[in-house]
């Protein structure tokens, strides 16, 4: 033999040795699905924690402009309360 037919031997042999076997593939395959089965439902239950997070932020928001707004408008009510008071003793 020659030495290209000996190096092209053992380069046959080392592919060959280095190949993964079908078992392996397959329990691979096995631990990926295992492990998104495992990780799906996380990751779905915090997305929905967190869209549900920022619509009670938003919701906070409104209600505290809300509360401010009401106070403001109750002020205002008690100013027209008292001038109309004042307006009705004036005669």
């Amino acid at each position: 033999m020659n030495e290209k037919d000996i190096l092209l031997e053992e380069i046959e042999e080392a592919i060959e040795e280095k190949n993964l076997s079908f078992t392996l593939i397959k329990n691979v395959v096995y631990v990926i699905i295992f492990s998104l089965f495992l990780l799906v439902p996380k990751i779905y239950i915090s997305n929905n924690i967190y869209f549900y997070s920022v619509k009670i932020n938003k919701l906070l928001n409104e209600y505290y402009s809300l509360q401010a707004e009401n106070s403001i408008l109750e002020s205002k009510i008690e100013k027209l309360k008292f001038k109309n008071r004042l307006n009705s003793y004036s005669f």
